[in-house]
């Protein structure tokens, strides 16, 4: 190879190894033309709105456009974001059009749960407790529970790391066992838990409470109760019965209104 060629070849490095460092330093250093918040699932919950991270971003006190990318902190403002326990997802960072992005996810609810003490709350498909923060409510399965809830203690916290939270396990792993089948799914509506975890269930069909003893053995107890619906409540009459008991083994005991 000549020496022009060493050189000329040379030369193709520097600049193939700078340009990028260059570049860079000239994109950090340029000016936010704006923001841009995309929830993506904002279709289907409404937990956090635009406006919600909007006004949170403006709370830190960050103008973000017409700043130096340089200069606006997207750690802290990804944190901040993070701040809302309803989201599963947070991010935040800059496209090649300058703007500052933020991407949001929000946690897909399972059950609501009432509590005797301490409010309403939601629980996700992870076990994650969110508290309802604006007055959006989906339909879901509602569970009363006869329990002290602290919101400031226990939003954000998973349900299987807290000693304090051992029914809730019981009732969420019950409502996902309903929410599989789509005929329980359909068929009931409401449930109580009671501190010593006895669970009583409201059905949309029928003027009856069902009593379904401990949230165990799950596979018989609707079994028996699906039998029971099929044989017995077209003959009786769906409004015969006040209280239908599935807690026993292989029965299923009847109080007459």
């Amino acid at each position: 190879m000549s020496l022009l060629m060493k050189i000329v070849t040379a030369c193709i490095g520097v600049f193939i190894l700078f340009t990028p460092l260059y570049l860079g330093h000239k994109s950090s250093d340029s000016v936010c033309t704006g923001l841009e918040i995309t929830i993506a699932d904002s279709a289907r919950h409404q937990f956090v709105t635009e406006a919600d991270i909007m006004n949170l971003v403006r709370s830190t006190g960050i103008r973000v456009t017409g700043m130096r990318r340089n200069e606006i902190p997207l750690t802290d403002i990804e944190e901040k974001v993070r701040t809302f326990r309803e989201l599963r997802v947070a991010e935040v960072w800059f496209s090649t059009d300058r703007k500052l992005h933020v991407y949001a996810y929000q946690r897909e609810p399972v059950m609501r749960v009432v509590a005797t003490y301490g409010g309403d709350f939601f629980i996700d498909r992870e076990g994650v407790i969110m508290r309802r923060h604006n007055l959006y409510t989906p339909h879901l399965h509602i569970v009363e529970v006869d329990m002290l809830f602290s919101p400031d203690q226990m939003t954000g916290i998973n349900i299987y790391d807290s000693d304090k939270t051992e029914n809730l396990v019981r009732a969420f792993e019950l409502v996902k066992y309903i929410k599989s089948d789509s005929f329980w799914d359909s068929m009931i509506d409401h449930l109580s838990m009671s501190r010593s975890g006895r669970v009583t269930m409201v059905p949309r069909v029928g003027n009856h409470i069902i009593e379904f003893g401990k949230a165990e053995n799950y596979p018989e107890k609707f079994n028996n109760l699906l039998v029971f619906y099929r044989e017995a409540m077209p003959k009786a009459g769906w409004d015969r019965y006040k209280r239908v008991n599935i807690e026993y083994k292989g029965q299923v005991v009847c109080q007459r209104r």
